[in-house]
């Protein structure tokens, strides 16, 4: 595997963008927390317990470093990932039953080279209703 960028403060910072860039999607998480530190550090001011205010937004910086690189190199956000791809496509829609009986009612065909009597074609829908019931509930993922 080769880099694109021979310094190697360039690959660190493309590797920390690429990083932040895995999270973007929880920049409201740290919108909200900036929020929370903006109401801390002036209760604290208010209470006269200002001093603390610098710990209390270093600490939480380092917090959200630690938490996006354990939650890009952790892995948490592949599995993310991996969980709203199966998720998308983890549940039914009215067209895939429309579909799936039509594909059943097909397949009948093709295999008995015959048009479904209405006894049949009521066991299909009912076969290709099931199935779809189980995938529009979802799968336990």
């Amino acid at each position: 595997m080769s880099n694109t960028a021979e310094r190697w403060w360039v690959r660190l910072a493309a590797r920390w963008l690429a990083r932040v860039d895995g999270v973007s999607g929880q920049l409201r998480l740290a919108m909200l927390v900036m929020t929370g530190l903006s109401t801390a550090t002036i209760t604290l001011k208010q209470y006269g317990h200002g001093n603390l205010a610098w710990p209390l937004i270093a600490v939480s910086g380092v917090v959200m470093l630690l938490y996006t690189y354990l939650y890009t190199e952790g892995g948490v956000w592949n599995q993310v990932q991996r969980d709203k791809k199966d998720m998308s496509t983890n549940y039914s829609n009215p067209l895939m039953l429309m579909d799936d009986t039509l594909i059943g009612i097909s397949a009948f065909v093709a295999i008995e080279g015959r048009k479904p009597t209405e006894e049949e074609r009521e066991m299909i829908e009912e076969a290709v209703r099931e199935q779809w019931a189980d995938y529009r509930d979802g799968v336990e993922l």
